[in-house]
C-alpha cells in the first residue's frame, strides 16, 4: 500500500507530528510505502529516518493561488508515485484533495483497482468553534472516509452534517515500551533542585501558550505550596508566553518551587521525577501528553473538557476539574497528595493505557481501515 499523508503544519514538534512519525515508522515496517506531504520542520531527519518519503507542499494557504498551487503539487506526486490512499489530517487538507483529486479533471486511477484514490482523512482536532459548525459538512463532501482520535471531535461533526456512516474513531496509541514507568534518575532530579525524598512534584508537558492555562495552574499551586513549602511544579516546554509566565510565577513568590526545564525531547525520564501530571489547558480534544504520562505510570489531573473525560477516568487514574477554576483545581492538587493516592492512581492510569491506548491498537485500526479503501 502506498499512502501519502498530508499536514498542514510544518513537521516540527506537535502532537499530529508525534502521530505521524509513529504510524510511519510502524507501517513502514509492516511492508507498507509512506508519503508525507508539508513544509520542513525540525522533526524532519526524525521523519525520514523511520523509512517515510517527504514531499514539500504548503497547505497552509492563505489565498486562492496558494490553494491551487498545493492542489496541483499533489496531482503531480500522486500520479508519480502511484499514491493508492491519500490520507489528509485537517479538513484544510482535505479540501485541497477533493480539489485535486475530484473537483479537477484526473485522470490518475489506482493500478490495483482501476479508480480514483481514496481520501481518508484523520480529524486531530478541530479548535475553531466557526470550522466546526461547517466542518461536517464539508468532510461528508469532500471525504470518503473520516477517522477520528476521540468521540468528543466525531460527536461535534456528526452534529454539523457529517454521515454516521462515514466515520469511526480510532485512538491514537502511545508507545508504551518507550513510555513506561521508569525509575527517577537522581542526577536529573539534582539538576532542578528536586530531592525525591522530601518534595512532591507536581508536572506539566506542554506548549506555553495561551490555549494551555499555565496561569491557572500557577495560581492553584500558589495555594497548594503555601500550604505544603515541599510541592514543586516542573514546567516542560516553551513558547511564546514563556517570558510572561516566569513574570507570573515571580509574582506569585514561586520562584524556589517552580522549575522552568523548557523545550526537552527526553519526556519519558523527566516524567519521571514527577509525581502527578498537570493539565490546565482552557482547550483540548484528545491530550496526547496527558496519555504520555498515564503510560509513564503517572496520576493526572485534567480539566473537563473536550476529549478529557475519556483520557482520564476520575478518581481512578486522577481527577477531573472545571475548567478555568483555579479553587478546584487546587483542591484536586491537595486531594491527590493526600495519603499519596497518586501512586495507586499512577497505576491504574497504566493499566488504562494498555487497555485502550496503545500503539499497536491504534496502528492495527488505521492500518485495517486503509487497506479496506485501498481494495475496495
Amino acid at each position: 500500500m502506498r499512502l501519502l499523508y498530508l499536514m498542514t503544519e510544518p513537521f516540527g514538534i506537535g502532537g499530529v507530528q508525534s502521530d505521524i512519525l509513529a504510524l510511519s515508522e510502524d507501517l513502514v515496517g509492516r511492508g507498507h510505502e509512506i508519503y508525507v506531504a508539508t513544509t520542513p520542520g525540525i522533526l524532519l531527519n526524525e521523519l525520514e529516518s523511520r523509512g517515510a518519503r517527504f514531499f514539500e507542499v504548503d497547505f497552509h494557504y492563505t489565498d486562492i493561488k496558494g490553494f491551487v498551487k498545493a492542489a496541483l503539487a499533489l496531482r503531480r506526486i500522486i500520479k508519480t508515485e502511484g499514491i493508492e490512499i491519500v490520507a489528509p489530517q485537517s479538513v484544510r487538507s482535505t479540501l485541497v484533495g477533493y480539489f485535486g483529486l475530484r473537483a479537477l479533471p484526473f485522470g490518475y486511477r489506482v493500478a490495483a483497482t482501476g479508480r480514483r484514490p481514496p481520501i481518508i482523512t484523520t480529524i486531530h482536532n478541530i479548535h475553531n468553534p466557526a470550522h466546526f459548525r461547517y466542518g461536517g459538512y464539508l468532510l461528508n463532501r469532500c471525504s470518503d472516509f473520516v477517522i477520528f482520535e476521540s468521540h468528543y471531535e466525531r460527536d461535534r461533526l456528526l452534529a454539523s452534517g457529517l454521515s454516521d456512516a462515514k466515520s469511526t474513531v480510532v485512538h491514537s496509541g502511545i508507545d508504551t515500551g518507550r513510555f513506561k514507568p521508569l525509575i527517577p534518575d537522581p542526577e536529573l532530579a539534582r539538576r532542578y533542585g528536586i530531592d525525591r525524598e522530601k518534595h512532591r512534584v507536581f508536572g506539566i508537558v506542554a506548549r506555553l501558550s495561551e490555549e494551555k492555562g499555565h496561569d491557572y495552574l500557577l495560581e492553584a499551586f500558589a495555594c497548594v505550596n503555601r500550604e505544603n513549602p515541599d510541592t514543586r511544579l516542573l514546567i516542560i516546554g516553551d513558547g511564546p508566553l514563556l517570558a510572561e509566565v516566569r513574570e507570573k510565577a515571580t509574582g506569585l513568590g514561586l520562584n524556589n518551587a517552580v522549575v522552568f526545564a523548557g523545550l526537552q525531547r527526553d519526556i519519558p525520564e523527566h516524567l519521571a521525577i514527577i509525581d502527578v501530571f498537570v493539565l490546565s489547558s482552557t482547550r483540548e480534544s484528545f491530550p496526547l501528553a496527558a496519555r504520555e504520562a498515564m503510560a509513564a505510570g503517572k496520576a493526572v489531573i485534567a480539566p473537563r473538557i473536550g476529549g478529557c473525560p475519556e483520557v482520564v477516568a476520575d478518581g481512578e487514574t486522577g481527577f477531573l476539574f472545571p475548567v478555568r477554576n483555579v479553587a478546584e483545581l487546587a483542591d484536586r492538587m491537595r486531594q491527590i497528595l493526600d495519603k499519596e493516592i497518586y501512586v495507586q492512581q499512577g497505576q491504574n492510569a497504566r493499566a488504562r493505557v494498555e487497555r485502550l491506548f496503545s500503539r499497536k491498537q491504534w496502528v492495527d485500526g488505521d492500518e485495517s481501515i486503509y487497506l479496506r479503501w485501498s481494495r475496495a
